[in-house]
C-alpha cells in the first residue's frame, strides 16, 4: 500500500474524455449560475437534491431506501421494519455529510475523517498524512471541478483500498463543494427532516444519482470506462436538477403572491418566510420559530394547505408533518398534477 501512494498526485488524475467532461461541466455551470443568482431556489433544490443523493448511494451499498423512508422516520409512534431503519439511518448519515461538506480544501484531515465516521461507521480511519497533502494538491491544480472530484474520489479509493464507496462519493460530492466555493461543518446532530433545511453546501454533483438513475451501474473511478458512465450519469442529473428549477420558481412565487395578498395583522408572510428554509415542518416546530400557540401555528399551516402551498406527509398513526409541495411531490404525498 505504501508504494501505492509513493505518487498519489499522478496517480489520481482521472481517465476521463474530455469532450465528456466539458458537457457535464456546461450544464454544472448553468445549474451553479442559476443557484447563485437566487439563495431561496439554491436552498430548496440543494435540499431535494441533497435526499435524492443520499438515498441513491444508500442503493449502491445495497441499502434500498426511498425519500419517504428517509425524512418521515422519525415522524413514526412505532418501531418499523429492521431492514428498512437500517438503510434509513445510513442514508442520514450520508445526508448529513451532503448538508454540510466542509472546507475540503484548506482542512482535508477533519473533512475526510468525518466523512470516513458518517459512511464507514467507527472503524479505524486509513487516511495517512500523505492523503491529506494530495487532496490539497489536485483540489490546488484542479482544471475543473468534475475532474478534481474525480481526482479526490480516486485519491480516497486508494487511501480506503476501495473498501468504502460511500466515502468515496461522499469526498466526490465535499471536492465539488470545495472548488464552487466553501462551507463549514453542522454543529450538532439532526434528524433527517432538519437536514433539508437550508444546506450549507454549494455543490450541484449528485454522482450516485447519476449511477442509479437510468438504470444500476456501479461506482468506480479507476477506469474509462466507468468514469465515462459515470460522466454520463452526471449529465443526466444535471439536465434533470435544471428541468426541476421552473417549478421551485413557480412555488416560490406562489409563496410571494400569497404573502403579498395577506391581511396586514396575520402571520402568513413570517410562516411562508420559514417554509423557504425550513421545507417540512410539524405544528410545535412552527409555533416554536414563531414565538406563537400552537393552535396559531396549525392554523398557518392550514391556511397555507388551502392555498396548496404545502401538503401532510404524514399518515394517521404519525405524528404530523408537513412539506412544502415540492418536497411532497417527491415523497409522493403531494399534489400530482403539472405545477
Amino acid at each position: 500500500m505504501q508504494q501505492a501512494r509513493s505518487d498519489l498526485t499522478d496517480a489520481a488524475r482521472p481517465q476521463a474524455a474530455l469532450a465528456d467532461v466539458f458537457r457535464a461541466e456546461i450544464l454544472a455551470a448553468r445549474l451553479e449560475g442559476a443557484l447563485r443568482a437566487d439563495a431561496e431556489l439554491a436552498a430548496l433544490w440543494r435540499g431535494q437534491a441533497a435526499v435524492q443523493e443520499a438515498c441513491a448511494s444508500a442503493w449502491l451499498e445495497d441499502l434500498p431506501v426511498t425519500p419517504e423512508d428517509l425524512l418521515c422516520r422519525s415522524f413514526r409512534d412505532r418501531v418499523g421494519d429492521a431492514d428498512r431503519d437500517r438503510a434509513s439511518l445510513t442514508a442520514a448519515a450520508l445526508l448529513r455529510g451532503l448538508h454540510s461538506p466542509g472546507p475540503l480544501e484548506t482542512n482535508p484531515e477533519e473533512v475526510l475523517t468525518r466523512l470516513w465516521t458518517l459512511a464507514a461507521g467507527d472503524r479505524a480511519s486509513p487516511f495517512l498524512p500523505e492523503d491529506f497533502d494530495a487532496v490539497r494538491a489536485v483540489l490546488a491544480g484542479a482544471e475543473s471541478p468534475i475532474l478534481g472530484a474525480l481526482s479526490v474520489a480516486r485519491l480516497v479509493g486508494y487511501a480506503t483500498e476501495g473498501r468504502a464507496p460511500a466515502v468515496e462519493r461522499l469526498a466526490f460530492v465535499a471536492a465539488d463543494h470545495a472548488l464552487r466555493g466553501s462551507g463549514r461543518f453542522m454543529l450538532g446532530e439532526a434528524e433527517p427532516h432538519a437536514l433539508v433545511a437550508a444546506p450549507r453546501g454549494v455543490w450541484v454533483l449528485q454522482p450516485a444519482l447519476g449511477l442509479v438513475d437510468n438504470g444500476f451501474r456501479l461506482w468506480s473511478v479507476a477506469g474509462p470506462e466507468r468514469t465515462a458512465e459515470l460522466l454520463a450519469g452526471l449529465s443526466r442529473t444535471l439536465e434533470r436538477g435544471l428541468g426541476a428549477l421552473p417549478m421551485l420558481r413557480r412555488w416560490l412565487e406562489q409563496v410571494g403572491a400569497a404573502s403579498g395578498g395577506a391581511h396586514g395583522a396575520s402571520r402568513l408572510p413570517q410562516f411562508l418566510d420559514l417554509l423557504k428554509t425550513r421545507p417540512i415542518v410539524t405544528g410545535p416546530g412552527a409555533a416554536q420559530a414563531l414565538q406563537i400557540t400552537p393552535r396559531g401555528a396549525q392554523k398557518l399551516i392550514d391556511q397555507a394547505a388551502g392555498l396548496g402551498l404545502v401538503a401532510k406527509i404524514t399518515p394517521r398513526a404519525t405524528w404530523r408533518a408537513w412539506a412544502v409541495t415540492p418536497f411532497a411531490r417527491m415523497l409522493g404525498r403531494g399534489p400530482v398534477q403539472a405545477p
